[in-house]
């Protein structure tokens, strides 16, 4: 007999009844997603929330010797990668949330006609593409909080020289 994942079973669990959450309050998530779309401070709230994330990640970089990172760092240094990741992502989000706040209350309350002259496919390709960036962007930034606060168990290389 084989073992049993229990962290996926969890997941799935977990999907399960969110899935039939989903289905029971259909108006209600809608509506939550739509005042989240809508909610004035977004924007403030996405920056200030990448900025807390990079920012920690900068300070634990600092003075670490050892770490190697983008393009951005190894032509122009830590405090320009990091510069240089808070703007790109803190625009994607904003731009990534506006753009989904115009596709989905034109698509699920056409309420308003966001963009015109659009073909649904379009439409939709705008969708999948916002998310990911929003989300992509969500995920850097808690990489790097995740990377700077949580220590590694792993010990620094120290090069042999001969």
């Amino acid at each position: 007999m084989k073992a049993l994942n229990y962290k996926l079973v969890c997941v799935f669990i977990f999907l399960v009844a969110l899935s039939v959450f989903l289905v029971l309050f259909q108006d209600l998530t809608k509506n939550c997603i739509k005042s989240i779309l809508q909610w004035k401070h977004l924007n403030i709230t996405l920056w200030l929330s990448l900025i807390c994330c990079f920012v920690v990640h900068y300070v634990s970089i600092k003075s670490d010797n050892s770490y190697d990172g983008g393009i951005i760092y190894k032509h122009f240094g830590k405090f320009a990668d990091t510069a240089f990741a808070i703007v790109t992502y803190g625009l994607a989000s904003t731009t990534s949330a506006a753009i989904l706040k115009g596709v989905y209350i034109q698509q699920f309350f056409n309420e308003k006609v966001y963009f015109n002259h659009f073909d649904q496919i379009d439409i939709y390709s705008m969708l999948v593409v916002s998310l990911f960036l929003l989300g992509y962007s969500l995920y850097a930034a808690l990489s790097a909080l995740r990377n700077a606060v949580f220590l590694s168990k792993a010990e620094t290389a120290i090069p042999v020289t001969g």
